[in-house]
């Protein structure tokens, strides 16, 4: 007589929660996608007249941290807000008397409180790689300041949306995967252009302050080209970028491996490798 075979997914809850967390972030991948190539499409390709000068590019990149940096406010006035009817019901709620009481006393203060939190850490990230990306963004390439921008916020948003579903359902934090995902990827785009950009112009940056109105192009014509021969070794940031990208592997792989941090580390890896391989990036002894 056959013994009957039972689900994977009853016998090792584990393996079923890293498939449902896998299709999570399959969905963050997707919705990043779906987002950035329709804001993409709906911005009208035109050159951008704050694109002339490394001031002008700059200045385009902090409208858009600030719009960015808006969401802070949200966070920070939600969870005042949220703080405000806690202690204003029992004033021993307040963190100053007792923190722990005060975490556990709503929902709302949990959910207000950890989308303050992780959007602070992932403003920080993102703020710095677009600011440092606009200095070697072209004309065209500055589009890219607004559409990560654009989808970076709506990340945020159903990151937001995602704690509060998983709160209410009592189910783990998988939805919130998609927002934060989506964020992340925002951070990597212009991290890349800005490391690229590094390596391109290494060790000569004096270009990059003259107007730029006829100067060459490169990387799809996202990144503007060094208006000189450089004949210098750029061999410092090459190495420091691809041992940052190992280190990646390593976290990926231990102390057990980790699909969101795998799948970050293959996109990176492999946009890291098409620019070196394919001669965008000079390799200069």
């Amino acid at each position: 007589m056959s013994t009957p075979t039972q689900d994977p997914a009853h016998t090792n809850p584990s393996a079923s929660n890293k498939k449902m967390l896998a299709r999570w972030i399959a969905s963050g991948i997707l919705f990043f996608i779906v987002i950035f190539t329709l804001t993409w499409i709906s911005i009208p390709q035109t050159p951008n007249p704050l694109a002339n000068t490394l001031t002008h590019r700059m200045f385009f990149a902090a409208l858009h941290i600030f719009s960015a940096s808006l969401l802070l406010f949200l966070g920070f006035l939600a969870v005042g807000s949220t703080r405000w009817h806690l202690e204003t019901a029992d004033p021993t709620a307040n963190p100053a008397i007792s923190g722990e009481k005060a975490s556990g006393m709503s929902i709302h203060n949990r959910v207000h409180g950890q989308f303050l939190s992780n959007t602070t850490e992932q403003f920080l990230m993102f703020a710095t790689a677009a600011l440092a990306a606009s200095f070697f963004l072209s004309a065209t390439g500055m589009k890219l300041l607004t559409v990560t921008t654009v989808v970076w916020i709506a990340g945020r948003f159903f990151f937001w949306g995602g704690y509060w579903y998983t709160a209410v359902k009592g189910l783990p934090t998988y939805p919130r995967a998609v927002g934060l995902a989506t964020g992340l990827f925002c951070t990597i785009v212009m991290a890349s252009i800005a490391a690229a950009g590094i390596s391109l112009h290494f060790p000569l940056f004096e270009g990059l302050l003259q107007t730029t109105s006829a100067t060459q192009t490169t990387c799809f014509g996202l990144l503007l080209a060094p208006t000189t021969g450089i004949q210098a070794s750029n061999l410092i940031p090459l190495c420091f970028f691809s041992f940052l990208i190992m280190c990646m592997w390593g976290i990926a792989f231990f102390p057990k491996v980790s699909p969101p941090a795998l799948a970050i580390t293959i996109i990176t890896t492999t946009g890291w490798g098409y620019l070196l391989l394919s001669g965008t990036i000079p390799l200069r002894f």
